[in-house]
């Protein structure tokens, strides 16, 4: 059970690092948005997988933490 509650706490503290990874990439976005500054397409393209990748990690742990119950 102790191995069980370990690998539990360590998704936890990912999906927590993903969370703020997340809001620091969108925040990036904002920034940019709001200054409008011009970026080129691949800076575009860049924050764009960043900002795919991180929500992608992010909906894999929760399936992790939070399993699908069918009733």
């Amino acid at each position: 059970m102790a191995i069980n509650n370990n690998a539990f706490n360590k998704l936890q503290v990912q999906l927590c690092e993903l969370k703020l990874e997340e809001r620091r990439v969108k925040s990036d976005i904002k920034k940019l948005v709001k200054n409008k500054q011009m970026i080129d397409f691949y800076q575009a393209q860049q924050l764009n997988r960043q900002n795919t990748s991180v929500k992608s990690k992010i909906q894999k742990i929760e399936t992790l933490i939070n399993p699908n119950i069918i009733a």
